[in-house]
């Protein structure tokens, strides 16, 4: 029989391998039933209750004559401990906490998806338990204590247990990797990751794809930036950990032709993960040998335009930001063009002109 140390060693161990995470600043404290009493009464929590896990202390506190223990100690410190270090929610929360913010509201009001983009449920309450309820039932599955976690299962209220279920369809249609990146934390990954997750989100429709390029910075917080072209529709895709920037094939290569910074740049500073790799070399060499006329400086002017324009239009803060920052690159790789150079990427843009000045500064409305 396993001892308890060995199990959480075991369960450690998984967590690390699987997600590449590990409780940093959580504490587990098992109480017996005379001192868990004591502890409840002088905190003022719910003497019935087996565990519990508060955020501000980093602290999981349990029952030690549970039936269940093992899984009550997978839901309060792996759970609960993970979401609240390392989830930008459970993050976000310890923050208002410390700040002796309405911790209330934030865990129970219904959340704006304008303005919290991570999560699986309208409540902040229901992701932070229902990502500890799946954690324990798949710790329980992973270090054979399945019957413990069936026990427990039978034992939770319907709510809970429909929480779980919920969560447990979210993770097979977002693969587990994107169940874990829609919850807000960190993002580890390798190509195949990614490709998963797309297959997933485009079913069918990825046969139509002719090469995926993975760009941007690419670290654990930042979100997963995505070129495609295919003979899909065009369109635009972010829900805040994966932004897709998708072009049909027909639109791709007119904007190719204008030397469109949002095209050039993904190709230069990217790198494919799906698709042929030749064609994208082929594709690199055609740009460089493109000439630059007036065709292609009036292009990236009217683009320059139509997003300043967009960027005056737009409520939404992130909209309006990336807006913004597209019509000083169109702009700017437009002066570059007028003055015999290409640019091709962002990064060369912002080492050649002052991206800080204020947009109203540029001059972008036709006279």
């Amino acid at each position: 029989m396993k001892t308890l140390e060995s199990l959480l060693e075991e369960a450690a161990s998984f967590i690390q391998s699987e997600f590449n995470l590990e409780l940093q600043q959580s504490q587990l404290k098992i109480y017996s039933f005379e001192n868990w009493q004591e502890f409840c009464e002088v905190n003022g929590f719910d003497v019935n209750s087996e565990g519990l896990y508060v955020p501000i202390s980093y602290s999981a506190y349990v029952r030690v004559d549970s039936p269940v223990l093992v899984s009550n100690i997978f839901h309060e410190y792996f759970g609960h401990g993970l979401f609240v270090e390392h989830s930008v929610i459970g993050k976000r929360l310890v923050e208002i906490i410390q700040s002796h913010g309405d911790e209330r509201s934030f865990l129970y009001r219904e959340v704006n998806p304008r303005e919290q983009f991570f999560g699986l449920c309208r409540t902040n309450i229901c992701n932070y338990e229902g990502f500890a309820v799946w954690l324990e039932a798949l710790l329980c599955e992973e270090t054979g204590n399945r019957k413990v976690w069936q026990l427990k299962k039978d034992r939770l209220p319907k709510d809970h247990v429909s929480l779980f279920e919920f969560f447990q369809d979210a993770e097979t249609k977002l693969t587990r990797f994107g169940f874990m990146a829609q919850l807000g934390f960190p993002k580890f990954y390798d190509d195949n990751k990614v490709l998963g997750v797309i297959k997933k989100l485009y079913g069918s429709a990825f046969n139509n794809i002719d090469f995926i390029i993975l760009y941007g910075s690419q670290k654990p917080e930042s979100d997963i930036d995505l070129f495609i072209v295919s003979t899909n529709r065009s369109m635009n895709f972010f829900n805040g950990w994966l932004d897709i920037y998708e072009l049909n094939r027909g639109e791709f290569h007119y904007q190719l032709y204008n030397l469109d910074i949002s095209v050039t740049d993904p190709l230069f500073t990217g790198r494919v993960i799906y698709g042929d790799h030749n064609l994208v070399e082929e594709l690199k060499r055609l740009i460089l040998k493109l000439g630059i006329n007036n065709e292609k400086i009036n292009y990236n002017l009217a683009e320059a335009r139509r997003q300043y324009e967009l960027h005056n239009k737009l409520s939404d803060p992130r909209l309006r930001r990336i807006a913004g920052s597209y019509a000083k690159s169109f702009y700017y790789n437009a002066i570059s063009l007028i003055q015999g150079f290409k640019p091709l990427t962002l990064q060369k843009i912002g080492e050649l002109y002052d991206l800080s000045r204020p947009i109203e500064s540029l001059i972008l409305v036709e006279k």
